[in-house]
């Protein structure tokens, strides 16, 4: 029903764009549809940005405890792994570092059969840790993906809260101690805890790539949550009550995007979801050192966005503002598409039409907030490097400058892709790759390099 539906609209666009070569009044028709759709999108994304930094009161109610209570929660901590010899012996050895009684902190290593090598590096590192509450679990079977490895994880827990972390993944010490406490004084039954890009230096698109980071767990999480009245759900550091999640059938194998659907599903169960996000608790992580694991990761995002949306599930959430928040996320690979395939056009346009005065001035509102978004981008990496205490440079705003409209391209590309692999059917998972880049300083490798 969705395929019919997004092909309906691309039909109507197309048609439209024929008819808006020849006809002026399509054209205008066009410019000022177009204009209305990019600056109600760009001030409603400035808005969710901001939303932390406007209401300091909310932000201060969803940060981490100052004090922690006594540890009373047993924790199963899941890492799907896959193709993760790079990361996997260092990550081991920072869940080992998580600051929590050992009798409640179980950690499964969640590795295929055909993977020898992550295995390999799983075991070597557990072995030499010497910790008989990590350990690797192998399994086999269909599909090959994340939400088929925490289902298996999630069979073999034997603690009551189930988390969440991918293989690259380095945790604060005390993230176990703010999830307990959490639960002890609130009683939620998820928490979603902030994540952080680290890596700003990498790539041309690194810094613009941890900016997003830092907007959408800092703010935009808070505002669907406050604002919206849903939650989606990050892919990490999120905690679940193990009976929830059975009651729930577990994850959906086949959605490219488990941890939104899931976070979809449990809101329809009645779930209460809870953000907490504080700079100094968050799970730090590194961004794609290739555009082209960039793009394959934006397009995987997108494409588990409109299978979420072919679901349904979101139409049936209580209320108007549940469901137009819910549509606005999982539409907007869509709209970036729409954006990226009108662009032509509108270049046409511009050099040869001529616009009534009016519509000429409306049609640079998008583009006046645009500008205020760099802006705020710009603010918001002095903003970033304070709270992580890391040295602002100089060269920052430049970069951001230079780079930002081509960053938006690439967005918009991995929304195309998402877009034309819907259409023909093609869910496969494609991998991203890691290599350890966001980590200070990176473990020694103590393993014997040989198959056993």
């Amino acid at each position: 029903m969705i395929k019919f539906f997004l092909f309906i609209i691309l039909l109507i666009s197309s048609i439209l764009v024929v008819l808006a070569l020849n006809d002026v009044i399509v054209q205008n028709i066009i410019v000022f549809t177009f204009s209305l759709l990019l600056l109600t999108h760009s001030v409603f994304t400035l808005r969710w940005m901001l939303y932390a930094w406007e209401n300091p009161r909310n932000a201060k109610e969803h940060a981490s405890p100052k004090v922690f209570q006594m540890p009373y929660y047993a924790f199963t901590i899941l890492i799907p792994a896959r193709g993760e010899e790079n990361v996997i012996e260092a990550t081991i050895q920072s869940m080992a570092a998580v600051d929590y009684p050992n009798h409640l902190k179980e950690v499964l290593v969640l590795v295929r059969e055909d993977d020898k090598l992550t295995h390999l590096f799983a075991e070597s590192a557990i072995s030499w840790i010497k910790d008989k509450n990590i350990r690797v679990v192998t399994f086999g079977g269909y599909p090959i993906n994340k939400p088929h490895a925490l289902n298996i994880g999630l069979m073999h827990a034997k603690n009551e809260i189930v988390v969440v972390f991918d293989a690259e993944d380095d945790p604060h010490r005390d993230i176990l101690n703010v999830a307990n406490t959490i639960l002890l004084t609130e009683n939620p039954d998820v928490i979603q805890s902030g994540v952080q890009l680290m890596n700003y230096n990498s790539r041309w698109f690194s810094l613009l790539n941890v900016l997003e980071y830092f907007f959408w767990f800092k703010s935009g999480l808070l505002f669907f949550s406050k604002v919206g009245g849903t939650t989606p759900l990050g892919g990490n550091t999120v905690f679940f009550k193990k009976k929830l999640l059975k009651n729930a059938g577990g994850w959906r194998e086949e959605c490219l995007t488990e941890d939104a659907e899931i976070g979809l599903r449990l809101s329809l169960m009645g779930a209460t979801i809870k953000v907490v996000y504080d700079a100094i608790h968050t799970t730090r992580e590194e961004t794609p050192i290739r555009i082209s694991d960039f793009l394959k990761q934006r397009t995987r995002w997108n494409l588990g966005f409109l299978q979420v949306l072919g679901y349904g599930d979101w139409l049936k959430l209580g209320g108007i503002k549940k469901k137009v928040f819910s549509f606005y996320i999982l539409f907007s690979p869509f709209l970036q598409t729409l954006v990226l395939l009108s662009m032509p056009l509108f270049i046409r346009i511009a050099f040869t039409h001529k616009l009534p005065f009016i519509l000429s001035f409306f049609a640079f509102f998008p583009l006046y907030i645009f500008l205020l978004q760099l802006v705020t981008w710009i603010f918001g990496s002095i903003e970033f490097t304070r709270s992580y205490k890391l040295k602002h440079s100089l060269s920052f705003p430049i970069r951001l400058v230079v780079t930002f409209f081509f960053y938006q391209l690439l967005l918009a590309y991995s929304s195309l892709r998402a877009m034309l692999k819907f259409f023909s059917n093609d869910f496969n998972w494609e991998k991203t790759y890691h290599a350890n880049s966001h980590r200070s300083q990176r473990l020694e490798r103590k393993i014997i390099y040989e198959f056993v």
